[in-house]
């Protein structure tokens, strides 16, 4: 009798200390985890002015553990005017990063700061450019860079969050088309910003 008294005490020992750790879990970073967000973005070509964009992109990861996420994020933007430097049109800006994540994670909290580092892709297009006059289909340059940011997670519920990001990315454009010609030889300095509003989802 006394040992079914021992054992039904400590299991309902451990499943209040259970439940009250459940109930006191207020995030979670681990796990496949999808976003989506709107944001602003900046470009800058060797000595040429800053030009600024809008847009939106989505983020999609796998929290190996509590403070390690792989991702891959991809992010579009429309410049806000339709002439930058020397070819006038309509500008988009593109990103895709495939990096690292770094949680400062801790459960108990509603709120989680993170850096990130990437890998990144960047494009820029021109459609119906006119370059130095004359009248081209379509004009793009692009190349590879290195991102790096950080950002921060607010909880809603323990597998949703509203997300705030900043991210800088430098690197060169090394590949420019015309007309469904590439030329070699193009070597551009290229520096870009991103800041981002969103979500993100823990299913």
């Amino acid at each position: 009798m006394r040992s079914f008294q021992r054992t039904a005490l400590m299991a309902a020992a451990a499943f209040g200390v259970w439940t009250t750790s459940a109930a006191a879990q207020e995030s979670t970073t681990r796990g496949f985890t999808i976003g989506a967000h709107l944001g602003g973005a900046s470009l800058t070509i060797q000595d040429q002015d800053r030009n600024d964009a809008g847009g939106g992109g989505l983020t999609i990861g796998y929290g190996v553990n509590r403070n390690i996420t792989l991702l891959a994020q991809l992010d579009g933007a429309q410049f806000d005017e339709q002439s930058t430097g020397t070819v006038e049109g309509d500008w988009t800006l593109g990103h895709v990063d495939l990096g690292v994540r770094y949680y400062f994670a801790n459960s108990l909290r509603s709120w989680v700061p993170y850096l990130q580092a990437a890998f990144t892709f960047r494009a820029v297009g021109v459609k119906d450019p006119i370059v130095g006059g004359i009248q081209r289909d379509e004009v793009s340059i692009s190349g590879g860079g290195l991102t790096l940011g950080g950002g921060l997670h607010y909880y809603v519920s323990q597998g949703f969050a509203l997300d705030a990001q900043l991210a800088w990315t430098g690197g060169e454009f090394t590949t420019l088309r015309v007309d469904n010609t590439s030329q070699s030889g193009f070597d551009v300095d290229a520096t870009s910003g991103r800041f981002n509003l969103g979500i993100v989802w823990w299913p």
